[in-house]
């Protein structure tokens, strides 16, 4: 991956920052990119609904949406997910679990709830919660919390992301690697026997399928 990580210390001596450097391509899910389509665009803009306990982005969680898949929703998914293995490649291992947890949230976010990605949506959130929890289970509260910025993704207000205990990165993260193939292979079946649809979910299971390499050899 092109994009080159910084880490910084902050004035709050429990939170530092990652900052990735590098040109991961905007989504356009309402973040610094090209503006100057409206298709790849979910959601309304305004509001700290989507905050919660991941990701606050200038666009809110949303029934609204496609009642379709389209090109280019479903390019604004799969280059959402690339952006946030730049932003979880940018932390240490210790911290990717919750990071991906946090980065998947913020998408389910931004995901309709109703039409052709409803289970897309739902696989996610699945996902999601599920590396919460392993993340909370293993928390080593006596490490400094990590904000992570991406200046492809200016708009996009990211939550610090939390470390797991030295001796649980590795079964941690196997955990979390685990939690990603049964997402995909989810998400594969999720279309199974609508050919349009399949496509899509395909793209956005292979985007996903990316952000293994990130858990591997922790």
């Amino acid at each position: 991956m092109s994009s080159r990580a910084v880490l910084q210390e902050s004035a709050a001596p429990y939170v530092h920052k990652a900052q990735v450097r590098g040109a991961p391509s905007a989504s356009n899910f309402g973040g610094s990119g090209n503006t100057g389509g409206s298709g790849s665009s979910i959601g309304e803009t305004g509001g700290d609904a989507a905050e919660a306990d991941g990701v606050r982005s200038s666009s809110t969680a949303s029934a609204l949406g496609p009642a379709s898949v389209t090109n280019s929703v479903t390019s604004a998914v799969v280059a959402q997910i690339s952006i946030s293995s730049a932003a979880c490649e940018a932390v240490d291992p210790a911290y990717r679990t919750d990071c991906l947890a946090k980065e998947l949230k913020a998408l389910v976010q931004k995901l309709p709830a109703h039409g052709e990605y409803a289970a897309a949506r739902e696989a996610l959130a699945s996902a999601s919660a599920e590396l919460a929890s392993l993340s909370r289970q293993n928390r080593d509260n006596s490490q400094p919390r990590l904000r992570i910025t991406v200046q492809a993704d200016s708009e996009t207000k990211r939550r610090p992301v939390s470390a797991v205990k030295p001796e649980t990165v590795a079964e941690t993260n196997a955990k979390a690697l685990a939690i990603l193939e049964d997402t995909t292979t989810v998400l594969l079946r999720s279309a199974e026997g609508n050919n349009d649809v399949a496509l899509h979910y395909q793209r956005i299971a292979q985007a996903l399928n990316s952000t293994k390499v990130l858990l591997r050899s922790s």
